[in-house]
C-alpha cells in the first residue's frame, strides 16, 4: 500500500510492435480470461508516441512464476500471433513500490529507467523531490524496482501534454534532483500515450 492505493507484489511491461491497434485491442480484450486464469490483476496500456503501434503494455500480477509460465506457453505465442504481435517481445520484470496514476483516461506519459547507487537511499530522494513534479505538471506517476537489478529504478510520470513532459524531463531541477538522489548512470526516457487501463 502507498499513496493510498494498493499495489500488486509484481509487474512486468511487455515491450512489441503490432501491425495494426485495433486489430490488436481487439484480440487483446478477448482474451481477458486468459490473464484473469494467469493471476493477472489487470493492466494498462502504452503506445508510443513517435510510433503509435509500439507498445509497452503494463500487466499487474499476483503470482509471478504463474504469470512467466502463462507468458512462455504456447497459447500466449499464438493468441499474439493471432493479434498481429510483428517482433519478439521484450519483458521487464519489476517489484512496484508505489502507484498514484491517473487510470481513467489517456495522458501523455513518459517511462524512464535509471541506475541509482541504493534503492532506498533513491527512493527518499524521489519522494522530496514532489514539488519539483508537481511544479513540472506532473499529475500521475508510479514507481518500480528492477527484479533483475535491484538497483535499476523504472518510474511513470503522467501529465496533460508533451511539451510539459518534454520540458519536465530536460530540467534543471529534475536532473539536480536525480543527482541528489543517487542516480549513477544516463535515464532511458519512453515517451508514450498512456491508458486503455483496467483493473481485474
Amino acid at each position: 500500500m502507498s499513496d493510498g492505493n494498493p499495489v500488486p507484489p509484481c509487474a512486468v511491461i511487455i515491450n512489441h510492435e503490432v501491425s495494426d491497434w485495433t486489430r490488436w485491442k481487439m484480440a487483446f480484450d478477448e482474451h481477458e480470461g486468459m490473464r484473469r486464469a494467469a493471476g493477472i490483476l489487470g493492466h494498462h496500456i502504452n503506445r508510443g508516441m513517435d510510433n503509435p503501434n509500439q507498445l509497452s503494455l503494463y500487466l499487474a500480477v499476483s503470482d509471478p512464476e504463474k504469470a512467466k509460465a502463462f507468458a512462455q506457453s504456447d497459447d500466449t505465442r499464438q493468441a499474439m500471433q493471432g493479434a498481429g504481435v510483428t517482433n519478439a517481445p521484450t519483458l521487464a520484470w519489476m517489484t512496484p513500490v508505489s502507484e498514484n496514476i491517473v487510470w481513467d483516461r489517456e495522458l501523455p506519459a513518459f517511462i524512464v529507467t535509471h541506475p541509482v547507487g541504493d534503492f532506498d537511499t533513491w527512493l527518499e530522494g524521489y519522494k522530496a523531490a514532489d514539488a519539483i513534479r508537481r511544479q513540472g505538471g506532473i499529475i500521475g506517476h508510479a514507481v518500480n524496482r528492477s527484479v533483475d537489478d535491484p538497483n535499476v529504478a523504472i518510474i511513470y510520470h503522467q501529465a496533460e501534454t508533451f511539451g510539459a513532459l518534454t520540458a519536465f524531463a530536460g530540467s534543471p531541477d529534475l536532473k539536480a534532483a536525480m543527482q541528489k538522489a543517487g542516480v549513477t548512470g544516463p535515464p532511458q526516457f519512453s515517451f508514450v500515450t498512456g491508458g486503455w487501463a483496467k483493473r481485474y
